[in-house]
């Protein structure tokens, strides 16, 4: 019937059966040779990337001895040392079983070769770190628990090793195999922390930077700046108040002695009693009217600052507080204006403040 298999027919339906394509085991020559051959013109090419793929589902297919030293020569092209190497290890224990001497002279020669160029990664993982269900992988492939502590051959190229634990952060860190020259890299698990524990100092260091223990920074608004002025000037105002209600009193006292010095005739003590009366009252007047601006102004600034959950504008700050005094024989005035409240100095009337 030939390799291609038989013709059947049954009610007018023919089926073609070819039997060398697939058998019970999975295996299928035909196939297996097409992409052998496939691979061995994209390796005349120089396109390996195609090539290796090619090779793999071939020996899948059909396993044969030649076919995975072309598969592992290829990953030697690719800069895939360490694959390489280990399907040269392959191809070499298969062709001593096959009794092939040739093709383990190639596979060790070429071992010989990649292990002068071949790069280690151990992973170790100390006993405190292995907890209950600890996973840890390279690349996401599972690293036994024997493995721990073995140097693994690894690829150039960047690698990520990672340990995770029910219940535990999970640990990562990548590191960058060199492909110019062969290197011993060793990486040691923590133990892991509590899934649920605050970020280690070295986590927060990328965020911004803290301030340190034992100083407190505070942030002065212009809402808790006006506050603060106000009291001040309001407090200012009760003290004149208090200043002007002393002279106050003093000018009465100075008053009740020049009339008491005028009976019967003015002397000269009663000339001096009213002048010392006169300006007691001059300054009881202009301590008076400090007072009652001082707390005026205090009062306005109190009420009319922004709390602090408004925001000011950015434009927003205090000026400075101006006060005009003048004074005449007769008396006192006294102004009060700022670049904060203009209004009040208009009201006021002292257009030199």
């Amino acid at each position: 019937m030939g390799r291609y298999g038989a013709l059947s027919m049954s009610g007018g339906l023919v089926v073609l059966a070819w039997s060398g394509f697939a058998d019970a085991a999975g295996k299928s020559p035909v196939l297996a040779q097409a992409l052998f051959e496939e691979a061995r013109h994209l390796v005349a090419a120089e396109k390996f990337d195609q090539a290796c793929p090619k090779f793999k589902a071939s020996y899948e297919l059909d396993p044969a001895g030649g076919t995975l030293l072309n598969l592992a020569d290829c990953y030697d092209h690719q800069g895939k040392v360490a694959l390489a190497w280990t399907t040269f290890k392959d191809a070499l224990e298969s062709a001593r079983q096959d009794g092939k001497s040739e093709r383990a002279e190639f596979a060790s020669r070429h071992l010989a070769s990649l292990e002068k160029r071949l790069s280690h990664l151990k992973v170790v993982v100390p006993d405190a770190a292995r907890v209950p269900g600890l996973e840890v992988t390279v690349d996401d492939t599972p690293v036994a628990e024997a493995a721990y502590g073995v140097e693994l051959p690894v690829d150039p190229g960047s690698h990520r090793v990672r340990a995770s634990a029910p219940g535990k952060q999970a640990y990562e860190r990548s590191v960058q195999v060199p492909s110019a020259s062969p290197e011993r890299l060793l990486i040691e698990v923590p133990t892991l922390t509590e899934a649920n524990a605050s970020p280690t100092p070295n986590a927060a260091q990328s965020g911004p930077t803290a301030p340190r223990a034992g100083v407190h920074e505070t942030t002065t608004t212009p809402s808790s700046t006006s506050r603060t002025l106000g009291f001040v000037v309001g407090g200012a105002g009760i003290v004149a108040v208090g200043v002007g209600s002393y002279f106050g009193l003093k000018a009465f006292a100075h008053w009740d002695a020049r009339n008491s010095a005028c009976t019967g005739g003015c002397t000269s003590d009663a000339k001096t009693a009213g002048d010392d009366a006169k300006s007691a009252a001059t300054v009881s007047t202009i301590g008076f009217a400090a007072g009652v601006v001082a707390l005026g102004a205090g009062l306005v600034l109190i009420l009319t600052s922004p709390s602090s959950k408004e925001s000011a504008p950015p434009s927003a700050h205090v000026g400075k507080l101006r006060v005009g005094l003048l004074t005449s024989p007769n008396g006192g005035q006294l102004c009060l204006g700022s670049n904060w409240s203009k209004s009040l100095q208009w009201s006021l009337g002292c257009p030199g403040c």
